[in-house]
């Protein structure tokens, strides 16, 4: 899928639902991401902006919120028990809390801390 369909598609679950939308911070990612040569190519493409972007336009036209969290350590902090260590990502697809023993596959984990961060972003800019 396209990357304006993947944000439509995005945007119209989220004003389905009555949702808003949670994006990682990702600026900067290609300079603190140690690759090899071979993913050094692949990773190049990324279009992490471009697709906020598209998000960010298509949401305001719907009326849907949408908010950017610092995406330090989502991938490595158990939302459970909070505990946060490089060892809790055993693979690149697996998470398992070295504190709690919560396991799952790590993206699961990662958008379930992006979510966290975003509903206390949220109460914070929509607090009294």
């Amino acid at each position: 899928m396209s990357i304006t369909g993947s944000a439509k598609r995005s945007c119209r679950r989220a004003e389905r639902t009555g949702r808003g939308i949670a994006l990682e911070d990702l600026d900067g990612i290609r300079e603190r991401a140690r690759l090899t040569r071979p993913q050094r190519g692949r990773i190049s493409n990324w279009p992490f902006h471009q697709l906020a972007r598209y998000i960010a336009y298509k949401a305001l036209r719907a009326g849907v919120p949408v908010v950017v969290v610092d995406a330090r350590h989502t991938s490595q902090r158990c939302p459970l028990c909070g505990h946060t260590r490089r060892e809790n990502r055993r693979t690149r697809d697996e998470f398992e809390c070295r504190g709690c023993g919560l396991a799952g596959p790590a993206d699961v984990i990662a958008a379930v801390n992006v979510r966290m961060r975003a509903r206390v972003a949220w109460a914070v800019c929509q607090g009294p």
